[in-house]
């Protein structure tokens, strides 16, 4: 049986950061306002590609410039603890003096 996508409800940190690896593009977003916009059933995913239809890279992406938009979060918050808090803690730092 297929797992349920995850959803705005099931991210867990006040911040969504959304980054294109590709031309730099990023945008933070706040997860209580995003479910109180879309709802808390809308899936991460449908949100990411609600962004990317405003990046020409993700409309029409040609051989060599798709667009990269995502979340880095994504990877570690859903994946089995132990390791995951660490990056994820040291990634919000690094965010954080970048911003």
């Amino acid at each position: 049986m297929p797992e349920k996508p995850k959803t705005l409800a099931d991210f867990t940190k006040p911040h969504m950061v959304l980054n294109c690896m590709q031309c730099g593009r990023k945008g933070r977003y706040n997860v209580a306002r995003l479910i109180e916009r879309h709802g808390p059933d809308m899936p991460i995913r449908d949100f990411i590609n609600l962004i990317g239809q405003s990046c020409c890279r993700w409309v029409n992406p040609t051989e060599r410039q798709e667009c990269g938009l995502g979340c880095s979060d994504l990877i570690y918050m859903f994946m089995p603890a132990p390791a995951t808090d660490a990056f994820a803690r040291k990634q919000d730092e690094e965010f954080q003096r970048r911003s």
